[in-house]
């Protein structure tokens, strides 16, 4: 089973863009892409250059036939092969940033990426944004190479008819906004079920705040009951000892009279 990776669907330019290069048959590393040499009327990627060395100042030149696999993580190039070393040309444009005019005269917006084929190095497809508030909202659009009749140094002509039927290109602004709307409706809708919840539980603490009460009372009062009859019963038990203590004391003390009389009545 073959360990390399090669992407099946068309990359972004810009995503193969600072990407790591290594050489394939010693593993070793050789930079960073610095940029992809187009060939715009053909409308293909030929070569990649790398830089290296201290702040990238180094740079190399790898023909597209010379990279045999295009990773997540990082570009595998073939040294070995022999080919010129590639250099770059005044046909050799990135067009990034060029300007998009219509065959009617009109400006809609700018290149600013294009879809290739990881393979081939072909363009599917070319990448442009609006330059008024729609595009702001809604994006990249798609653009064939076949839409572009003209090619400048600042400037693309495309076909009006092409560029009114563009499609929008990945997720624009519209679709994230009404994400982020549908879930702060969701968040709302959320937190409003919450405070009903939370309003329904404190309707009921007054309830309960007042059978609480109640309990209280009652045990208070069944309390201080039980403690009024200890009282009176130890007042009572209290009472009886005092009278039965001063009943003795008052037969011991006329015990005591009497044999004082008799002692009196005999010395006499």
């Amino acid at each position: 089973m073959s360990l390399l990776f090669i992407q099946p669907k068309p990359i972004r330019q810009s995503q193969l863009i600072n990407r790591l290069v290594l050489e394939r048959q010693t593993t070793e590393e050789i930079g960073h892409v610095d940029q992809l040499l187009l060939d715009y009327q053909a409308h293909r990627v030929v070569a990649l250059r790398c830089k290296s060395g201290l702040l990238g100042t180094k740079k190399r030149y790898f023909a597209w036939s010379q990279v045999e696999s295009i990773g997540t993580d990082s570009i595998l190039v073939n040294t070995s092969k022999n080919h010129k070393a590639q250099q770059k040309t005044e046909s050799w444009d990135s067009l990034i940033g060029h300007e998009v005019w219509t065959d009617a005269g009109n400006k809609i917006g700018k290149l600013v990426d294009y879809l290739l084929k990881p393979k081939s190095g072909s363009v599917v497809n070319y990448l442009f944004s609006d330059s008024g508030w729609h595009g702001v909202m809604d994006g990249m659009y798609l653009l064939p190479p076949v839409a572009i009749s003209s090619i400048g140094s600042k400037r693309v002509i495309v076909l009006e008819t092409v560029a009114q039927n563009s499609k929008p290109y990945g997720e624009g602004l519209n679709k994230k906004i009404g994400q982020a709307t549908d879930l702060i409706k969701e968040d709302y809708q959320k937190t409003v079920q919450e405070f009903q919840a939370v309003k329904r539980k404190a309707q009921h603490i007054p309830e309960q705040l007042k059978d609480k009460a109640q309990s209280v009372t009652e045990q208070l009062k069944d309390k201080a009951n039980a403690t009024t009859e200890q009282l009176k019963d130890k007042a009572q038990s209290v009472t009886e000892q005092l009278k039965d203590t001063a009943k003795a004391t008052t037969a011991h003390l006329q015990d005591k009279a009497k044999s004082v009389t008799k002692q009196l009545k005999d010395k006499t």
